[in-house]
């Protein structure tokens, strides 16, 4: 090769050369910016879970208040609604929702493959009936507009209290109400009862509402459940240790503090403290030894419950055909809390109010 040619050749290579340098530089530069850095893996995707606003939910947010989520990648996805929070999770828009029992046998006839971690409480009075005054009982209601949300546990409730006072589901009107216009439907007069919670239920009744029917006539029917798909609880396992963890020792926190947890709670639920605390007068909030107690296989109280559920459920027509549920339940992530000494077992947590 002749001399020019040499030469000609030495200067394309490092005219590339140099471009690559430049290249290099410049997505570095990109990279560095946003977060990466040249030969990092991308950041791990988070883990949403959806819930509505409940108390018996709360104390997911009191716990990333209080920095508990903080070195996790977990995100809370607040629904104006329980429907709301089951259609996220049908559509895969969040991996983990804060759902009732009930709620969760739709979810497996409808052919998910749901699966119960977490027992989170059960409703002993915070699912109420709410009347205008003159209603002073369920036979009052014939004739009546009741607002309900008709795909969340309000249908089932009002069903199963209605059969308790004999009273025929066609000799009352139901408006569809879901939970974040309740409040404006009763007061506004389009509504002469309401099937509601907290902390709705506490702001009606401090406007003048008069309560004729709750959940603690029903022990044990209203549960509240967080589910999680298995690939998902395959995918995220850190997270949902994390997330777990968080839940208990928020529990723990709002049981040895109240007066400090009830301000935070406050805030969310736009209540008083002092009702935040009164709220959680018609909850049991479990602990572990409880939780996995209620859940425990082959024969647990958890699936005996959601049997029972399905039978109710069948036979008023919010199921097409009877759940048997099988394999849903999976306590190896709690067990795995115990058994790591992460959280600590304690009495049942029924907050009340300190003397």
């Amino acid at each position: 090769m002749s001399a020019p040619k040499k030469f000609n050749s030495l200067v394309a290579i490092a005219g590339l050369l140099l471009l690559l340098i430049v290249v290099i530089n410049f997505f570095t530069i990109i990279f560095s910016k946003s977060g990466f850095s040249l030969g990092s893996s991308p950041p791990s995707p988070p883990l949403k879970i959806g819930t509505n606003v409940w108390a018996g939910y709360e104390p997911l947010y009191l716990a990333r208040e209080l920095g508990f989520y903080d070195n996790s990648s977990i995100r809370l996805v607040e629904y104006t609604s329980a429907t709301q929070v089951a259609r996220a999770y049908r559509n895969n828009a969040i991996q983990v929702a804060t759902l009732t029992l009930d709620e969760t046998l739709l979810l497996l006839e409808s052919g998910l493959n749901a699966h119960i971690i977490l027992v989170m409480d059960f409703s002993n009075g915070g699912d109420a009936i709410l009347a205008k005054p003159g209603i002073n009982n369920l036979n009052d209601l014939r004739g009546k507009k009741v607002g309900v949300e008709r795909q969340a546990i309000g249908a089932f409730f009002l069903r199963k209290s209605l059969q308790k006072a004999n009273v025929p589901l066609s000799e009352i009107e139901i408006i569809s109400a879901e939970i974040n216009e309740q409040e404006r439907l009763f007061l506004t007069g389009k509504l002469d009862a309401v099937v509601t919670f907290e902390p709705v239920r506490s702001r009606l009744i401090a406007k003048g509402a008069q309560q004729i029917f709750d959940s603690s006539k029903i022990p044990g029917e209203i549960v509240d459940v967080l589910i999680i798909e298995k690939d998902s609880l395959e995918q995220f396992p850190d997270e949902v240790n994390a997330l777990l963890v968080g839940w208990f020792k928020a529990l723990d926190y709002l049981k040895k503090y109240p007066e400090k947890a009830a301000p935070i709670l406050a805030r969310r639920l736009k209540i008083s403290p002092q009702e935040v605390l009164d709220s959680y007068k018609g909850l049991i909030l479990p602990d572990i030894t409880d939780v996995l107690e209620f859940m425990a296989e082959p024969e647990s109280p958890l699936k005996k419950t959601a049997e029972k559920i399905s039978d109710v459920m069948f036979k008023n027509k919010f199921l097409q055909k009877k759940i048997v549920p099988e394999d849903f339940i999976i306590s190896v992530a709690l067990e795995k809390l115990v058994k790591s000494g992460q959280v600590l077992s304690s009495a049942s947590l029924e907050v009340r109010n300190r003397d």
